[in-house]
C-alpha cells in the first residue's frame, strides 16, 4: 500500500468502528460498543496527523473524514445511550436521539464549508461531543441526560469558540479533517 493512502485507511477504520458500534448496539454487547467507539477516537486522531506528516491532505480525506464522524460520533454513541437510558423516555427518546444526530451532521458540514482561520473551532467538535455523551449516560437519569443532550447538541451548532489545539501550537495548515 502507497503511504500516502494510510490517512484515508485510518478514516475508513474510523468509519468501519461506528457501523461495528451500531451491530454492537443491536447485540446489547455495550463493552464492545465503548470499546468501538474508543478506537474510531484514536483513528480519527491519527487520521489527520498521519495527513500531515505524509503531506497527504486533501479535500476527499476531509469529506471522507467528516462522513466517518457523523456515524461514529454522530450516530452510534447516541443510540447507545438510546440503548441503554433514554428509550425509557419512549418518543421523547427518540427525538433527542435525532436532534442529536442532526446537530451532529450540521456542525459537520459547516466545518466543511467554513474552515476557521482561528486558533478556535466554532461550535463544540463532533467528537468531544460524543465523549460529553458518553460521560454523561452513565451518570444521569434519562430525564437529566435528554437536558444534558440538549445542551450538548445546541453546542456543536452554536457560535461558541472552542480551542483548536492543533492551530495553538502553530500547525495552521488545513488538517484531514479533525472535528
Amino acid at each position: 500500500m502507497p503511504l500516502h493512502l494510510l490517512p484515508t485507511m485510518l478514516t475508513l477504520c474510523n468509519l468501519a468502528c461506528g457501523v461495528l458500534t451500531i451491530y454492537a448496539v443491536f447485540e446489547q454487547k455495550i463493552g464492545t460498543a465503548i470499546l468501538l467507539i474508543s478506537f474510531g477516537l484514536v483513528f480519527d486522531v491519527f487520521d489527520g496527523w498521519t495527513a500531515r506528516k505524509l503531506n497527504a491532505i486533501s479535500v476527499f480525506g476531509k469529506e471522507l473524514d467528516s462522513l466517518s464522524d457523523i456515524v461514529t460520533f454522530g450516530i452510534a454513541p447516541v443510540m447507545l445511550a438510546y440503548q441503554l437510558v433514554l428509550k425509557e423516555l419512549g418518543p421523547v427518546g427518540v427525538g433527542i436521539a435525532l436532534f442529536y444526530s442532526i446537530s451532529a451532521a450540521l456542525r459537520l458540514g459547516r466545518f466543511n464549508v467554513m474552515q476557521s482561520e482561528l486558533s478556535t473551532f466554532i461550535g463544540l467538535p463532533v467528537p468531544a461531543a460524543a465523549i460529553g455523551l458518553l460521560t454523561s449516560t452513565w451518570f444521569m437519569s434519562p430525564w437529566l441526560l435528554a437536558l444534558s443532550i440538549c445542551v450538548i447538541a445546541y453546542l456543536m451548532v452554536s457560535h461558541i469558540k472552542f480551542p483548536h489545539f492543533k492551530k495553538i501550537k502553530g500547525d495552521e495548515e488545513e488538517v484531514h479533517g479533525v472535528h
